[in-house]
């Protein structure tokens, strides 16, 4: 189950405000609605993802993401649509450009992915680099490559 950091903007129970809890991805959405937490490192996951992008640009070798990176990635968007309904005038332009960063880091990944499918299938090493929504891909691309290279025809 993934969880994340939030803080406390408001007592409830034995929580105080300003104090940091970790909580499940599902909890975290139903308090953060009702304005009781906020995401507590938004902006250090942000600038994570675009130096991720940027690593993974510059290296050849695929860079380790957690199993839930792409769950915390939705979570940060939904965070940021929120805060923009609740005015916050940087939210959309920060969403913008988190978005863009999260589309060019999935394109390279991908880009690897299909290489690394290609070259080194069904790879133990390949897949403990990849997030569950990639190892689907590389598992997938794994088997349909080695079937056209082995004997000429994709399952269709």
């Amino acid at each position: 189950m993934t969880e994340v950091l939030a803080v406390v903007l408001t007592d409830i129970g034995s929580w105080r405000k300003g104090d940091y809890i970790s909580v499940d991805i599902g909890t975290f959405r139903e308090l953060f609605k009702k304005g009781v937490v906020d995401f507590a490192n938004l902006h250090d996951f942000i600038n994570e993802v675009a130096k991720l992008r940027y690593l993974e640009a510059k290296s050849t070798e695929l860079q380790k993401l957690s199993d839930d990176f792409y769950e915390k990635v939705r979570l940060v968007e939904e965070v940021l649509l929120e805060k923009a309904r609740r005015a916050d005038v940087t939210a959309l332009d920060t969403l913008r450009r988190f978005k863009d960063h999260v589309r060019k880091l999935k394109m390279t990944r991908l880009e690897k992915i299909f290489y690394s499918a290609l070259i080194r299938p069904d790879s133990l090493e390949v897949e403990n680099r990849l997030t569950r929504e990639e190892r689907v891909f590389y598992k997938k691309w794994s088997e349909e490559l080695r079937g056209f290279l082995d004997g000429g025809v994709v399952n269709e």
